[in-house]
């Protein structure tokens, strides 16, 4: 009989990574890239956080304990300053302004700004600001000035007289209140001979004259 030969299966015939193309190891560059820059930034924050919290700010609570020091002082200073003041001077008068018919006493801390702008926000078109000046203006005229009587003049009457005519006359040319109620006539232009002028009818008459016979007519009981 012939010998049966030994049949051996190698150990790396179980990997099964060994049948695949890429490598396990292998990654994205992109990843890599991305991680690498998470990585980075992670780091630099940290940096920042610790320069900060172990540098800047001590350096910004040592800038304001001395600003704070330094305002302490001069408060000091101001107030010592009011305390010797006070002692020398009897009496202190209330600086106030009057604004609106009212005493402000605290207008001592205001400036001039401010009432401005207050005042041209509740009058925008500055009326109260011009009659204020034209009333300055009437009372100096009224001190300086001479008064006179415009009848002494002797052409005064005469144009007055002419200038009164003249607006008469083109209120009754431009304004005449009588247009609006006159209407020609249909009637007399068609049945008018030549050269004759057209008599209007007044519009407000003839309203009269229909309501009083549509009256006659309700009274009589046609209607």
């Amino acid at each position: 009989m012939s010998a049966v030969a030994k049949l051996t299966i190698p150990e790396s015939s179980y990997n099964l990574a060994s049948y695949n193309l890429l490598s396990p190891k292998s990654k994205s560059q992109l990843l890599i890239y991305l991680i690498k820059l998470t990585h980075g930034a992670s780091v630099s924050l940290i940096i920042a956080y610790a320069v900060g919290f172990l540098i800047l700010k001590p350096l910004l609570e040592q800038t304001a304990s001395r600003r704070l020091d330094l305002l302490e002082c001069v408060r000091g200073n101001l107030r010592e300053f009011y305390l010797k003041a006070i002692t020398k001077i009897n009496y202190v008068p209330i600086v106030a302004i009057r604004r609106q018919n009212k005493l402000l006493a605290d207008a001592a801390v205001q400036t001039e700004s401010t009432g401005s702008k207050e005042e041209g926000e509740r009058d925008p078109l500055m009326q109260n600001e011009l009659h204020s000046r034209l009333k300055k203006i009437a009372t100096f005229l009224q001190d300086s000035v001479r008064s006179y009587s415009m009848e002494g003049m002797s052409n005064y009457r005469s144009i007055n007289y002419s200038i009164k005519d003249f607006q008469n006359k083109a209120d009754l040319v431009y304004f005449n209140e009588d247009d609006f109620f006159l209407q020609d006539n249909v009637s007399s232009i068609s049945n008018r001979p030549a050269g004759t002028k057209t008599r209007k009818k007044n519009i407000v008459v003839e309203t009269k004259n229909e309501i009083r016979s549509i009256k006659g007519l309700f009274m009589s009981g046609q209607i």
